[in-house]
C-alpha cells in the first residue's frame, strides 16, 4: 500500500495587525459552522504550546508553511501567558495569520490573509491552560477563531479523517463532552478518527498524567489522541489498546522540558521521548493511510518520529 503525499497551494500574506487593548466585548455565540471538506487525500500540520513570539516559534512557523498543509491543528496554548486580547496578533496572528479565517471576530482582531480571501478557515485551534488565564477567562480564544459546532469543542472533517478538538480545562463539562464524543464517532463514516485537546492522558513529561482526561477512546474507534502542556514530544501505546497511539507534542515555541525516558506509568509502553529542540509534526492521509511525523527546526528535512497507520 502506497501512501500519497498531496501537493497543495503555498500561502502568503497574513493577519490585520491589530489588538493592542483589551475590550469588554463579552463572548459572542458561536457560529454553529460545519467543515466537511472533500479531498482524496490531505497535508496537515499539529503544533502545540507554541503562541510564544520571539525566534522559536517563529523557526516552527516557518518549517510549517514551507509544508504547505491544507491546515494546522493545534494541542493548545495558543496565546501565553494569559490568553489576552492584546497579545492574539503577535503571538498568532504574525504566524498564523494566513490560515485563519474569523469572518466573526471583531473586526480589528479579524485576519486578512490567504484564508480570509479564499472564505476557508485552515486553523483548528484546541484551548489550553494559558488561554484561559487572563481576566476574560477564554473569551479572547472564543472570539477570535471562528470554529465549527460550540466552538470550545467540536468536530470536523476533511477528506477520509474525522478531527475532535476537545476543551480539556478545569472549566470544562468533560460529562457533556464525552457523550458528545460518543455520538460523534458513532455516526462517523470516516476512516480515521482522530482526537486532540491540551492535558495528556498519559506523560512522560514534569506535568505527568491527566487522569481526568483517561477515556475509553479505543472503545470509540480512536485511532490517535494528540495532546500538548508537557513540553516534549513523545509517542506512547497502551496494553489491551490495539491500534491507538497517544502523541504529546508541545514543543511549538515556548520552551522545552525533560522528557523521562524510563516512564511507565498505567500500563503506557512508551515509544519515543524527544525534548532536544522545538519542532512540529506534519503528517498525510487518504483513504487508507495516515502518517504522523515530528520534525524539529535544527533538522527540518529529518524525520525523528513517523506512525503509519493503514486500513483496507
Amino acid at each position: 500500500m502506497i501512501c500519497l503525499l498531496p501537493f497543495v497551494l503555498a500561502f502568503s500574506g497574513g493577519c490585520f495587525r491589530g489588538g493592542m487593548v483589551e475590550p469588554p466585548y463579552g463572548i459572542m455565540d458561536p457560529p454553529h459552522i460545519m467543515v466537511d471538506r472533500a479531498a482524496d487525500s490531505l497535508t496537515f500540520a499539529v503544533i502545540g504550546d507554541f503562541g510564544r513570539t520571539g525566534e522559536h516559534e517563529e523557526a516552527v512557523a516557518d518549517m510549517v508553511k514551507a509544508w504547505n498543509p491544507d491546515f494546522i491543528l493545534t494541542t493548545g496554548d495558543n496565546n501565553y501567558l494569559y490568553g489576552e486580547y492584546a497579545t492574539l496578533y503577535q503571538n498568532i496572528g504574525q504566524y498564523y495569520g494566513d490560515y485563519i479565517y474569523n469572518y466573526d471576530a471583531p473586526e480589528e482582531y479579524q485576519c486578512r490573509g490567504r484564508a480570509f480571501e479564499e472564505k476557508i478557515n485552515r486553523f483548528f485551534p484546541s484551548p489550553g491552560n494559558h488561554d484561559a488565564q487572563g481576566p476574560y477567562a477564554l473569551e479572547p480564544y472564543l472570539n477570535y477563531f471562528t470554529l465549527p459546532g460550540e466552538e470550545q469543542y467540536y468536530a470536523f472533517t476533511w477528506g477520509d479523517v474525522a478531527f475532535y478538538s476537545i476543551n480539556s480545562l478545569s472549566s470544562a463539562d468533560l460529562e457533556v463532552q464525552k457523550a458528545w464524543l460518543l455520538a460523534e464517532t458513532e455516526k462517523s463514516e470516516k476512516t480515521f478518527q482522530v482526537v486532540y485537546f491540551h492535558h495528556p492522558p498519559y506523560s512522560p513529561g514534569p506535568h505527568g498524567a491527566a487522569e481526568y482526561m483517561q477515556w475509553d477512546f479505543s472503545h470509540l474507534g480512536v485511532d490517535v489522541v494528540l495532546s500538548g502542556h508537557d513540553h516534549i514530544y513523545a509517542r506512547m501505546k497502551r496494553a489491551g489498546e490495539r491500534g491507538l497511539h497517544y502523541i504529546i507534542n508541545g514543543v511549538g515555541g515556548r520552551s522545552l522540558y525533560s522528557c523521562d525516558e524510563d516512564y511507565t506509568g498505567e500500563g503506557v509502553e512508551l515509544l519515543k521521548c524527544y525534548d532536544g529542540h522545538f519542532g512540529a509534526m506534519r503528517c498525510f492521509a487518504d483513504s487508507s493511510c495516515l502518517v504522523l511525523e515530528f520534525h524539529a527546526i535544527d533538522d527540518p528535512s529529518g524525520v525523528l518520529d513517523r506512525l503509519v497507520i493503514q486500513k483496507n
